[in-house]
């Protein structure tokens, strides 16, 4: 009997971001699971290869554009990356399309998407769209898509999700915005993104403890709270840096920062909004830290067995909380991945994640909607009260395990599209 194929497409496989954690969650318990389904990998560029023997395909045009593009240029694009699309997924049983409604991010893309589905694919093929994002959330990708449709225009070319078997949906508010685009909610189903516990669950000894704080040059007497996001103006880092200034005033600890993302060079904002958080690094009395480089996702040993590079999970492990801000998020994933580690999470509601991530179990009374001197408090509190933060630890790290563990996610992720 022949092995099933399975196809995941994204703008850039092996990128440093939410979207690529979620393939590469998927993918790595398939891999674990099943041994007879061959994963395949489809994208504009190919970063790093995290899944061992699978098939790694590029289609240079799934890049995201450089500059600007006309109109006639946008349908010219989109049309080549459909055509490609059903050339380098002839033979494939399953074809998972990644964050396909971005909009102004890559109009092409998702145009050719959808074209790709009504158009150019293999009928044996099955079809799913993965939505992690929405265009109309983001005023940025949506200003640029309306600038060359109108919302009747758009609805033509999405055609009721014509040709798509399933969208899976991340977060369950996505639905009601599917279905004002003309998606059949009989098409969508609720997938939320899966956490590999074991990166983030694996406990640091003493001596491997003092090693990280040795070579990311963190101070020895730090307790440091860790950001883990990229910098991009969105995750108002300089509220965490605020709310690290005022907790350790309130509790006379000495906290500091630590962030472990990098510069995002595909968002020209980066990088200015990364210098003015040096410049504010440098008036303030306490350590920030930025990560350089990236730490991998998994440990790497040496032949000895001892850790040659550490993870972004022991850098969970080291802290002494997960700290969020963020303004905007469509993943989430550190309001998952700290229970994991069983470290407390604090910082800012995001109303669109913390209400989904509610309704499974998941409680985050503590978090703030605005900041002020009685919110930062109740966070005082959580930090220097270890039996009721033990206690909400508990709670979350059952419903996580039982809802967004990586393993489970993938059972039902193979349900969904008729392969398990």
């Amino acid at each position: 009997m022949a092995r099933k194929k399975i196809c995941f497409c994204h703008y850039g496989i092996g990128w440093r971001d939410g979207v690529n954690m979620s393939i590469f969650s998927l993918a790595r318990e398939i891999a674990k699971k099943n041994q007879d389904v061959e994963i395949y990998f489809l994208g504009g560029e190919i970063k790093e290869k995290r899944i061992k023997n699978a098939v790694y395909l590029k289609i240079p045009e799934l890049l995201p554009p450089k500059r600007k593009l006309k109109k006639r240029g946008v349908f010219a694009k989109a049309e080549i990356i459909a055509k490609k699309l059903g050339k380098y997924t002839q033979g494939i049983d399953r074809v998972i399309v990644e964050n396909p409604l971005m909009g102004g991010y890559h109009l092409p893309a998702m145009i050719g998407y959808f074209w790709y589905g009504q158009l150019f694919k293999n009928s044996a093929t099955k079809l799913y769209f993965h939505v992690h994002d929405f265009y109309k959330d983001s005023p940025i990708y949506l200003r640029e898509i309306k600038s060359f449709f109108s919302q009747k225009e758009i609805r033509k070319i999405l055609k009721n999700g014509e040709g798509v078997d399933g969208f899976l949906i991340v977060n369950r508010n996505l639905e009601k915005k599917l279905i004002k685009e003309g998606i059949p909610k009989k098409k969508i189903f609720y997938l939320p993104n899966g956490i590999v516990s074991e990166i983030f669950s694996q406990p640091l000894k003493i001596k491997e403890r003092k090693l990280i704080y040795q070579k990311l040059r963190i101070p020895n007497n730090l307790k440091f709270f860790l950001y883990p996001v990229r910098i991009v103006p969105r995750k108002n880092i300089e509220e965490a840096i605020l709310l690290t200034k005022r907790l350790r005033e309130i509790t006379k600890e000495n906290y500091g920062v630590v962030v472990s993302g990098k510069v995002d060079l595909n968002d020209p904002r980066s990088k200015i909004y990364y210098q003015k958080l040096r410049k504010i690094k440098v008036k303030e009395k306490f350590p920030i830290i930025f990560v350089r480089p990236p730490l991998p996702l998994e440990r790497k040993y040496d032949n000895a067995g001892k850790i040659k590079k550490f993870s972004i999970g022991d850098l969970y492990q080291a802290s002494e909380a997960i700290l969020m801000t963020s303004l905007r998020e469509g993943f989430g994933y550190p309001f998952l991945e700290c229970w994991f580690s069983r470290k407390i999470v604090i910082g800012r509601r995001i109303e669109e994640i913390i209400k989904d991530f509610e309704k499974s179990g998941l409680k985050f009374w503590w978090l703030y909607k605005k900041f002020s001197f009685g919110a930062i408090k109740k966070q005082a509190d959580i930090l220097q009260n270890k039996e009721k933060r033990e206690k909400i630890i508990e709670n979350n790290l059952k419903v996580a395990k039982e809802v967004y563990e990586a393993s489970r996610v993938t059972d039902r992720f193979l349900e969904l599209i008729n392969l398990k």
